[in-house]
């Protein structure tokens, strides 16, 4: 089993109830496959079985929950196909901002563009030794992706596919929990950061696509240990 530790405050509204249960989704602390119920989940929040009904309908847009008439409500399954796919989307975004930093960013703005990668990189060291992906490592590896994607204008792009990203971020719960990953990411974003330094668009693109592709290295074997977590086919 992996998951984070819970340190939420109890929920109030509707809105909260979501945001917290989809955490919960992500996180792997309500598990792939997991039945939930109504009933369950409205005594344990303290509110009416239509707050959560509203919740569980949201959740399932999301694709995060299945509904199934007369069997109950599961977490849904984790799709590597699907996964793959949006790893696809994500790399082929993060290749053309690389794209741009070369070719639109000037000098000093490049510069100090690495300055502040580097900055963040020294932060993710002392975070090195971290078991999981739910402590400090996460926010300081967003930061540095978005420190890259802020610096040619591209925020608002990536909002786009906030709701997508959302199933890479419980894949990526998993997958560096599954085998301890977080030094392995912090010499991934090194060698980002020396190919941009280096000037070596190919290179940096190339270091990117290695970083992100995260499914073939460990899917026999993640399969194999959780098989409820994986949808089959």
């Amino acid at each position: 089993m992996i998951y984070a530790k819970s340190g939420e405050s109890h929920p109030n509204t509707s809105d909260e109830i979501f945001e917290q249960m989809l955490n919960r989704i992500i996180q792997l602390r309500l598990e792939p496959g997991q039945l939930i119920s109504e009933n369950q989940m409205s005594a344990e929040y303290g509110v009416s079985r239509s707050v959560i009904r509203t919740v569980f309908t949201r959740l399932k847009q999301l694709g995060f929950i299945e509904i199934y008439p007369q069997r109950g409500t599961y977490v849904s399954l984790m799709d590597l196909s699907h996964i793959a796919d949006l790893l696809t989307l994500r790399t082929a975004v993060e290749k053309e901002v690389l794209y741009e930093i070369f070719t639109e960013l000037g000098e000093a703005e490049r510069s100090q563009m690495l300055k502040r990668l580097e900055a963040n990189l020294k932060e993710q060291e002392k975070y090195r030794d971290e078991a999981d992906y739910f402590g400090r490592f996460p926010e300081l590896d967003a930061e540095f992706h978005k420190i890259m994607i802020d610096s040619v204008g591209r925020s608002a792009m990536m909002r786009m596919l906030d709701s997508l990203m959302l199933h890479l971020a419980r894949w990526r719960n998993f997958d560096v929990a599954f085998d301890n990953r977080v030094p392995q990411l912090i010499e991934e974003h090194k060698k980002i950061v020396e190919a941009i330094a280096e000037g070596n668009i190919q290179k940096a693109q190339e270091c990117m696509g290695r970083h992100l592709e995260t499914i073939t290295a460990i899917a026999d074997r993640a399969t194999a240990k959780y098989p409820t977590y994986f949808r089959n086919g």
